[in-house]
């Protein structure tokens, strides 16, 4: 076993979670939502931009042959590939490809976990499972929740000081957090026994054991093994670990590979996989665009370990016909925006809040599509319901702003010019004091690279996918992302038990999920009953079962499982427009050498759908 618990233990030194430092940045830029292109038949992509390639090409071209210094500029022909397009996938469809992802896992485990128990207690389990073919149900894991993470890696840290000063902030886990296990723990295989009894024979040769035993004389116990019921007479200890270490070498290279390779088939296969099918998919009205199940990854490099990821911007619907929802969710987006920026901002600060929900959630309601639509003057004014007191409440209390008065769109346009004012009298350090009554601009108005107003836009990271309206209006995106991460644990997965719903049912089942997958010899104890009979009398001895207790474990070392290797993990993120997606590396439509069996042509197949 020490093969085992060296790559354990070198994998444990090495687990030390991702880091980002290196991680390219790629900005999230000028998204093409025009639903009049979806009605076309285009389907609708982000576009994003490679920052260092960009601000090279805006310098225009170097030609060092014409004696230009080029020397730290990029290639001319890298520099002009700084645009990618991507296109959307729907929310549904990333949470199939997520539920792929957990059963192909699960396979995994059910594999690993059945190979060594099977060949630890052959020929018993071989009889059972490789002879008979006794199994459980198939395995069909149901879609997992959508969970939107914060990365805390792409969040602006004065934001996240900020917002974190009075309480704790959360910033929400990986999506598939506690998801590397099994629904159910069965007592029966869960994957046909043909997927771990490959090259498994029956062994007979050499003897495991002899078995504990108990004499019994006319019913009266005169003798019993030591450690009987629970251990054998005598055990072969050494042949228990060499068929275990086996079934362990075979499973963590035969059957990890396979997982390897079908969470990349998975991750990597358009759904649907042909331009065809997929802009069949699109209807020729906005009323019927609805939510055409779709998955179209694009990788960055890839998702294996140190590689980078695999993302796909999500839709949860084309465009929204339900506007008591679409008014929900405008709702839900203020309340999220009110909370953060009461958290983190000034009074100034939550000025621009209101000024600039108002005028996005205006630019919402105005969309073509809606002209005409009965209740969207409704929902106007719900909107200004929602803005017009606490706006008007800040206007008359900061000096700048005392002269914005009229309607709630008067007042809007006002309070935008004023705050313009502002921000260019910070940025010039001219007396801010004066404008905002004495009270001090303790943090600036603007990140130093973020476009936008930065604590705005940072909270558009707490704001979940959304139809195609809401995103261009509300300038941001969503994304799946998939990546692989190193880890050190057991399988089961010892740290799969949410610590934060502590009750007995939770408890239970986790308990149960150890100890159904121990690494245990089942052995027999026996009882040997000799009892003279009248027949005429003779004496007879014959064994009976264990009146002690049934079959019974011992356990062979490593007792648990070990996994100490890659693992895919999932997440659903949101990306102000303008700010680098996060999780990243490299360049988009590339893959290392490792995937490239696993894809087709991305680029190429795209292509005709984006028609770029």
């Amino acid at each position: 076993m020490r093969w085992v618990w060296a790559l354990f233990l070198f994998s444990l030194a090495l687990a030390q979670g991702p880091t980002y430092e290196d991680w390219t940045k790629y900005l999230l830029s000028a998204p093409d939502y025009r639903l009049e292109q979806v009605l076309k038949g285009k389907w609708p992509y982000l576009e994003v931009l490679r920052k260092d390639r960009f601000r090279d090409y805006q310098k225009g071209r170097c030609d060092p042959t014409q004696g230009q210094d080029c020397s730290g500029r990029l290639p001319w022909a890298e520099a002009q590939s700084h645009e990618f397009y991507l296109p959307l996938s729907s929310l549904e469809a990333t949470r199939e490809v997520a539920r792929d992802l957990r059963k192909a896992w699960q396979r995994f485990e059910e594999r690993y976990y059945w190979r060594v128990i099977t060949e630890l207690n052959n020929p018993a389990f071989w009889f059972a499972y490789c002879l008979a073919g006794v199994k459980g149900p198939e395995l069909n894991p149901p879609l997992p929740e959508f969970k939107l993470m914060v990365p805390s890696e792409g969040v602006d840290t004065a934001f996240l000081q900020a917002a974190t000063r009075s309480s704790p902030l959360d910033l929400g886990k990986w999506a598939s957090a506690g998801l590397h296990k099994l629904d159910k723990y069965l007592p029966v295989p869960q994957v046909d026994p043909k997927e771990f009894c490959d090259g498994l024979g029956m062994q007979i040769l050499p003897l495991m054991y002899i078995p504990g035993f108990k004499v019994l004389v006319q019913g009266y116990e005169v003798f019993r093994t030591p450690g009987y019921p629970s251990r054998p007479f005598w055990f072969n200890e050494a042949e228990a670990n060499a068929r275990v270490e086996r079934a362990m070498q075979k499973a963590l290279t035969d059957y990890y590979a396979d997982y390897l390779k079908e969470v990349a088939r998975v991750l990597l296969t358009p759904r649907p996989s042909t331009p065809q099918d997929l802009l069949s998919l699109l209807p020729r009205d906005f009323r019927s665009l609805g939510s055409p199940k779709a998955y179209l990854p694009v990788p960055w490099q890839g998702h294996l370990l140190g590689a980078g990821g695999v993302v796909a911007p999500v839709y949860t619907q084309l465009f929204p016909t339900d506007l008591t929802a679409l008014w929900d969710q405008v709702q839900a987006i203020w309340d999220t925006y009110k909370r953060l920026i009461d958290r983190a901002g000034s009074d100034l600060e939550k000025v621009y809040l209101y000024v600039h929900f108002y005028r996005s959630a205006k630019t919402l309601f105005d969309s073509r599509a809606f002209l005409g639509l009965p209740g969207v003057d409704t929902l106007k004014g719900n909107l200004e319901n929602l803005v017009n007191a606490p706006l008007r409440a800040l206007t008359g209390a900061i000096p700048v702003l005392k002269g914005c008065a009229g309607d709630l769109d008067r007042v809007v346009s006002c309070a935008a010019t004023a705050l313009m004012t502002l921000d260019q009298a910070v940025k010039a350090k001219g007396e801010v004091e004066k404008l905002t009554g004495g009270k001090p601009q303790d943090e600036p108005l603007k990140a130093k690279e973020a476009p936008g107003l930065w604590k705005f836009e940072e909270a558009k990271r707490w704001l979940p996918p959304s139809s195609l309206p809401v995103y261009e209006a509300f300038g941001y995106a969503s994304f799946f992302q998939a990546t692989n991460f190193l880890e050190v644990t057991t399988v089961p997965d010892i740290r799969n038990v949410d610590l934060s719903q502590v009750n007995l049912g939770n408890w239970m089942g986790w308990a149960w999920s150890q100890l159904s997958r121990l690494v245990v010899y089942w052995h027999v104890p026996l009882t040997i009953d000799i009892r003279v009979e009248y027949c005429p009398p003779c004496v007879i001895a014959y064994p009976s079962l264990p009146l002690e207790g049934p079959v019974q474990p011992l356990g062979v070392p490593p007792y648990v499982l070990p996994f100490a290797l890659e693992r895919t993990h999932w997440r659903w993120v949101s990306v102000p427009e303008g700010y680098e997606v996060p999780g990243v590396r490299g360049a988009p439509y590339t893959l290392v050498s490792d995937l490239s069996a696993y894809a087709l042509d991305l680029r190429a197949l795209y292509r005709p759908l984006l028609g770029r």
